[in-house]
């Protein structure tokens, strides 16, 4: 992403001094929720902040709570959102689910904040396949949509909901029975199978309509409808031209993406518009293209221009897990010795946890029985003795629970039998350094 000459001169005290974006990402809890949020939340221009309907892993996520709204079902959802808006000055709601972008493009005259891509006639065509093939119906790019009446099915044939998401209620469709039974659910098309390889196209289009992004990446390992493999690929004057005309019959504003997938003689067919982020959406951020910022610069009327880096990037995603606990504590008590340090390197996990305990308040003691001075240690290792709040060194024979005092209080070591001794002795939560991960969203 490439700031404008003048955000790239501001000094830092001007810095200080500008009003930021209250951003609203909401709904709050999916991958490309979380992606967004990763874009925006360390922008000196923005705070960022979320909402959801449910309780989920998102309050384990963003800097600040998650905001609680009604489902969009509910009678007084927009009261309610209004309000939310309102207590807390949001400037721009960021929707990250096609029936969010649709919803609130429905609404968008009785909401009092700007909505990226809010014209409801484009998103009624990315929430609906149907729409979307009866737009670009007779262009070159556009899948064969079975007519029961008139075709003649040629299998195997491909079944998707005409809305829905990922790779929910779609299937392969091999021969007439299956293909009666795909027609009498309600809400699904059939389409010609598409055996190749399938492509994610990122975009960016400005207030004045200009396709300023294209970005491909090809989708090289799909499981559950997720592409947990990406890597570049090259745009094509094929994808180059079907990404011309998108933009040519659609009304869009900032982020926005199609996907695209070979058909049996090789030529690209659109699958899905989407005006919401993707998941893999930090795909070309990582290439210093940050769609979502330069999202909500472009809505507020801030110029904007895209330069991508020349290097290469394959994007690899896993599953995480994140964890909730039903303890609070105010004061961690932490090993030195193959804990902080392991195998003569430091345990960069454990130190991550220890600075962001401190800026939530925390009271760091280092408690050990190292042989040698432990000051030392931590200097040896580039760590400042200063981290902690108090060091205690003990001899070998002393118990470490003698000396953690607070009740409120958490152990952290790798050896199981100081673990034990300090859990029977002052029942408090104790962990080894494999635990150090999930006990950094409990901050």
């Amino acid at each position: 992403m490439n700031e404008t000459v003048e955000q790239r001169g501001m000094s830092i005290d001007s810095e200080s001094k500008i009003k930021k974006i209250n951003v609203l990402i909401f709904p709050a809890g999916a991958e490309n929720a979380i992606e967004v949020f990763r874009a925006i939340r360390n922008s000196v221009h923005i705070n960022a902040l979320a909402a959801s309907s449910r309780d989920d892993i998102s309050g384990l996520i963003y800097d600040q709570p998650v905001l609680s709204v009604p489902e969009m079902s509910a009678p007084d959802f927009l009261e309610r959102l209004n309000e939310l808006i309102d207590v807390n000055s949001i400037d721009v709601i960021f929707p990250t689910h096609d029936s969010a972008a649709l919803f609130l493009a429905e609404n968008a005259d009785r909401i009092s904040a700007r909505i990226p891509n809010s014209d409801l006639q484009t998103n009624l065509v990315c929430r609906h396949k149907a729409h979307t093939y009866e737009l670009f119906r007779g262009e070159q790019f556009c899948p064969d949509v079975l007519d029961p009446t008139v075709d003649e099915p040629e299998f195997p044939l491909f079944a998707k909901p005409d809305v829905g998401q990922g790779s929910k209620g779609v299937r392969m469709v091999q021969d007439r029975e299956e293909l009666e039974a795909v027609q009498r659910e309600p809400g699904m098309l059939v389409l010609e199978y598409l055996p190749g390889r399938e492509y994610t196209v990122e975009c960016f289009t400005d207030s004045e309509g200009r396709l300023l992004f294209v970005g491909t990446r090809e989708r090289v390992e799909v499981r559950m409808g997720i592409s947990f493999r990406s890597r570049e690929a090259a745009t094509t004057p094929e994808i180059a031209a079907v990404a011309e005309r998108i933009n040519e019959l659609m009304t869009l504003q900032g982020l926005w993406f199609f996907q695209l997938k070979e058909a049996k003689d090789g030529t690209l067919k659109l699958l899905e518009v989407s005006t919401r982020a993707p998941g893999s959406g930090g795909f070309f951020r990582h290439k210093g293209v940050n769609l979502p910022l330069l999202t909500v610069f472009d809505l507020l009327g801030r110029p904007v221009e895209i330069s991508s880096s020349p290097f290469q990037v394959e994007m690899f995603r896993s599953t995480t897990n994140h964890y909730r606990y039903t303890f609070s504590f105010a004061h961690i008590y932490v090993d030195l010795d193959d804990t902080l340090v392991i195998n003569g390197r430091v345990n960069a996990d454990l130190v991550r946890f220890l600075y962001l305990a401190i800026s939530s308040g925390k009271r760091l003691v280092l408690i050990t029985k190292s042989v040698v001075d432990p000051d030392g240690v931590l200097r040896a290792h580039r760590l400042d003795p200063k981290l902690f709040d108090e060091i205690i060194h003990l001899g070998a024979d002393d118990k470490k629970s003698d000396f953690i005092t607070q009740a409120d209080s958490i152990f952290i070591d790798n050896w199981y039998l100081e673990r034990r001794e300090v859990a029977e002795a002052r029942g408090i939560p104790v962990f080894d350094v494999d635990a150090v991960e999930g006990l950094v969203h409990s901050l």
